[in-house]
């Protein structure tokens, strides 16, 4: 009995996988991040601008050689640059983090 239940959960899985492994792959999106400007920055959702303020600081900090995230750095160099985005909508976003953050 308790040999069935456990070939039937085995062969579940295993219909899973076969049918995820079926699905077509989603395509891939390139995004050039030097033409992100502030009015889209400020257009985007809460998630896509906390997942660009991360990237952003990943390069940044890449660039620089360092490895550490100091998070209350990224907060308040955020703050600066979306003050400054706000005032400077036709501005791209490395613009606004070259001469804004720290």
């Amino acid at each position: 009995m308790r040999r069935n239940v456990l070939v039937i959960a085995i062969l579940v899985i295993a219909a899973a996988l076969v049918s995820v492994a079926t699905l077509p792959a989603v395509a891939q999106i390139k995004m050039d991040m030097n033409k992100i400007t502030c009015k889209d920055l400020l257009k985007y959702s809460s998630a896509d601008r906390t997942f660009l303020q991360y990237w952003m600081s990943g390069y940044y900090n890449a660039a620089a050689n360092n490895d550490v995230l100091d998070f209350k750095r990224l907060e308040a160099n955020t703050a600066k640059v979306l003050a400054y985005c706000k005032k400077n909508r036709s501005q791209t976003v490395p613009n606004a983090i070259n001469g804004n953050a720290s």
